[in-house]
């Protein structure tokens, strides 16, 4: 039998003892499900494609026909020989590999880099810094394009290839190293995290990569960090800022608050006939960028914060992990609870650095007897009247009418003013009560400015506007919503409003 290849060279095919076909090491197992499938084919048809040899009779091409045929008992295959270089004996090996949907992103990512090493030494692939217009170079460009893919697909199949060598094996054989994703991330972390995160999975004290990923960065935190912030809040003083784009929070302080965000049972659910119905609303993550910046700007080392509306407590996490002690209210039970086990679990500090109520941060009535007792108030109270509910607690701000809204908060001022420490401009004395003011608001007679109407209850009170801050939103959720901002009359800005105020004597 003779046939032809491209470069119309004559190929003879002949049969050639299976026990004398060597292999020099390969990059990947061979596939028992794979085997048998072939050896069935085989069996019925033949080997219809003959097994590629060079002249040292190591094999080019044919890995698993070759295992099939030996699990059949053949004692010869037909074979094809071709006289090429090792580099290009493994190249074709691996451009055979590459083809099999089996592979997992480890096993693909290493192809893949190999690939590219046996082309820099055959000297057709341009190497990093070269001239990607040099006549026979092979670009990064052109290497996705044979293998159907994007650049940017291409640099992120590569990228589990550079994943710590010992990580690699734990993960290599496992459901893990089947997410693209998960192992770009992964690659991403420092060889001391990688190996966190894979203890963690294959020891199975996480069932997901996510858990893995925030338990090990946790740990990290805790070992390299002191949570200190370097500035002397008195040289702040009377430095107000009127505009604030807010940086990244620290990824570890991040993720400490999505363990407390992204839970399922802490989904909060629109009211019936509102907009989308009864639907709930996806988890979503508590961004700290805000709340990390409030705390460590406007509050002293060693201060104790008060957040009567807390929430998902993002400004208690941003306050307990920069040295500051923490007093949260929340009226919704399973916000109290789960901020409380997170924080069991996971804060470095001791447990008397924080108190928790599931109560009202409307009347603090914990705090009764106390005066001059808080060094800073840094909270969020719910503005959306009937689109979200937030509790089913009769005491939750989001179901009451704008006049009884208005009615609390005002208390609320009062009561807040009672256990604020006094401000001494002269001393350099500063201790704020921060509102975060989300929303419009709907009232009698439409939309109403809560900028307003929370400055005018503050001045009631006896407090004093000492700063306004407009934080820019990145994309906030539901601003262009027809059904949301007109049937509902229901209005969402494309940033938030900080009024900062302070008691005076």
């Amino acid at each position: 039998m003779v046939s032809s290849t491209p470069d119309k060279q004559e190929v003879r095919v002949e049969q050639f003892d299976v026990s004398k076909i060597k292999q020099r090491f390969r990059l990947r197992s061979p596939k028992e499900e794979r085997i048998k499938e072939l050896a069935n084919s085989i069996e019925t048809l033949g080997l219809v494609n003959p097994i590629t040899i060079d002249h040292e009779n190591y094999l080019i091409a044919g890995f698993h026909r070759l295992h099939a045929c030996k699990l059949l008992g053949y004692e010869t295959v037909p074979v094809i020989r071709k006289d090429v270089s090792r580099e290009f004996n493994e190249l074709i090996e691996i451009d055979e590999n590459l083809k099999r949907i089996e592979l997992n992103y480890i096993e693909k990512a290493e192809h893949i880099v190999r690939r590219e090493e046996l082309l820099e030494k055959l000297g057709v692939r341009m190497k990093r810094g070269g001239n990607q217009y040099t006549s026979g170079m092979v670009t990064t460009k052109e290497l996705a394009e044979q293998m159907g893919m994007s650049a940017r697909i291409y640099r992120l199949n590569r990228q589990p290839a550079f994943i710590n060598e010992e990580v690699k094996d734990l993960l290599r054989e496992t459901k893990w190293a089947d997410n693209l994703m998960n192992m770009v991330k992964l690659e991403q972390q420092n060889e001391d995290v990688q190996l966190k995160i894979a203890n963690f999975l294959v020891c199975e004290q996480c069932h997901t990569f996510q858990r893995a990923f925030v338990e090990a960065n946790i740990q990290d935190y805790r070992k390299h960090k002191d949570y200190k912030v370097d500035f002397d809040l008195k040289e702040r003083w009377g430095i107000p800022h009127s505009i604030m784009r807010f940086t990244k929070a620290k990824v570890e302080l991040q993720q400490v608050c999505d363990l407390v965000a992204k839970e399922p049972e802490l989904e909060w659910v629109k009211r019936d006939g509102i907009h989308f119905g009864t639907s709930k609303i996806p988890v979503y993550g508590m961004a700290a960028d805000h709340a990390e910046f409030l705390v460590t700007y406007y509050v002293p080392e060693g201060g104790l914060v008060l957040d009567n509306f807390m929430g998902r407590a993002t400004n208690g996490i941003a306050s307990l992990w920069h040295g500051r002690k923490f007093v949260g209210y929340d009226v919704h039970k399973p916000n109290v609870e789960k901020l409380g086990a997170v924080l069991k679990e996971h804060y470095p500090g001791d447990s008397n650095d924080y108190q928790l109520f599931h109560s009202c941060g409307i009347e603090l009535k914990e705090f009764e007897d106390k005066a001059e007792y808080f060094d800073a108030v840094v909270t969020d109270p719910p503005y959306v009247l009937n689109a979200e509910r937030y509790s089913k607690d009769e005491r939750d701000l989001s179901s009451m009418n704008h006049k009884t809204y208005m009615e609390k908060i005002k208390y609320n001022f009062q009561q807040l003013y009672r256990l604020i420490k006094t401000s001494n401009f002269e001393d350099k004395k500063f201790y704020p009560v921060i509102f975060k003011v989300g929303t419009g608001r709907r009232g009698v007679e439409g939309i109403v400015d809560m900028d307003a109407e929370f400055q005018s209850a503050a001045k009631e009170a006896g407090f004093v506007l000492w700063d306004k801050i407009f934080n820019q939103l990145h994309s906030p959720w539901g601003a262009v919503n027809w059904e949301r901002n007109y049937l509902n009359k229901y209005v969402q800005k494309n940033y938030e409003t900080n009024l900062i105020f302070c008691k005076f004597k």
